[in-house]
């Protein structure tokens, strides 16, 4: 066999080693991103305490209940120091844009908080009494942090309950609250800021 011959065959033997090295790494990156797709836990959305499907079959109907709700209840909600009403705009927002679009920044802290209401009929100007509440602290993609709060005391026109918070972070605050057949929804993005240090 003439050296040219030789060259060719090394050549070809040389491309065949690539091509399957190259297909080789490329199988194995396949197996090792279906692996770690399976072990990755499912976190199921559940915006407005429902499941993605309701809400996404339901947000019109949803959002007009709302609309009706805050035309007969006037609502405060105060998360600690701070008072706000029955928002809803920090569910459109993505993290990026929170920081310059929302105020409600910072509302939790680590360590016990407090979550009192008020519910004002507006047409009596009278306290509501005999609403039922959940409400729900939670953090973004998972779900064992879920704080969930039905258990509501109620005194002088307030309920109050408390949830205790270990983790610094974002977290997003959603209630529901219901008054015999209305509904209202609340869903704010905060967080508990980290503390600074001595160095800062």
């Amino acid at each position: 066999m003439s050296s040219g011959s030789k060259k060719g065959v090394q050549k070809y033997h040389f491309w065949l080693l690539f091509f399957f090295l190259i297909f080789g790494f490329t199988f194995s990156m396949i197996v090792w991103t279906v692996k770690n797709a399976i072990n990755t836990p499912v976190y199921e959305d559940k915006s407005f305490l429902s499941s993605y499907h309701n809400v996404d079959e339901d947000f019109n109907k949803m959002m007009a209940e709302n609309q009706r709700f805050n035309q007969t209840y006037d609502v405060k909600v105060q998360i600690n120091e701070k008072t706000i009403g029955m928002e809803l705009k920090d569910a459109f927002l993505g993290q990026r844009s929170l920081e310059k679009q929302s105020t409600n920044q910072n509302m939790l802290k680590v360590g016990e908080n407090t979550l009192a209401i008020t519910i004002v009929n507006k047409n009596t100007q009278k306290p509501v009494s005999d609403a039922n509440l959940t409400f729900q602290i939670t953090r973004a993609i998972v779900d064992k942090y879920d704080i969930d709060l039905d258990k509501f005391t109620y005194k002088n026109g307030v309920y109050k309950t408390t949830a205790k918070i270990n983790k610094v972070g974002n977290w997003d605050v959603q209630g529901v609250i219901r008054v015999a057949k209305d509904v209202g929804y609340f869903y704010i993005k905060t967080n508990t800021p980290r503390e600074k240090s001595s160095h800062e």
